[in-house]
């Protein structure tokens, strides 16, 4: 398997992380997924991927900031980091309180997400 030109790092198990995975379907091998329980711990897998990617996106889904919270604490470098219920105004921001809109916002979200990398691609 390739390393992924663009690694998203998201909180395991949230709803950035359904987001990731709903654009991963439409962005193929050039993108990865980095969760953030994955790389604390250890798994040489994802470890490999966000060392070897061209770009690394955090992404949180809220603004109670877990992704950026643990990664600063954690060192993790990024380049660019989103939070999708500042950018969206996403009304279901979040994972562990999910009401009937949730299935629009990861839509809304992931079709965001898809246009950014597809950005990020294009880059030199």
């Amino acid at each position: 398997m390739s390393v992924p030109l663009v690694c998203l790092v998201t909180c395991g198990e949230s709803l950035s992380e359904l987001i990731a995975l709903e654009a991963l379907k439409e962005l193929g091998d050039s993108v990865g997924l980095c969760p953030l329980t994955a790389i604390t711990r250890g798994v040489p897998e994802v470890i490999g991927r966000i060392k070897n990617a061209k770009h690394i996106i955090l992404l949180d889904s809220c603004s109670l900031r877990c992704a950026k919270k643990t990664a600063d604490e954690l060192g993790i470098c990024y380049d660019e980091y989103i939070n999708l219920e500042e950018e969206l105004n996403m009304r279901t921001p979040c994972y562990e309180n999910p009401s009937v809109e949730v299935v629009d916002d990861i839509g809304l979200a992931a079709a965001h997400l898809i246009e950014r990398i597809g950005e990020v691609l294009k880059e030199p």
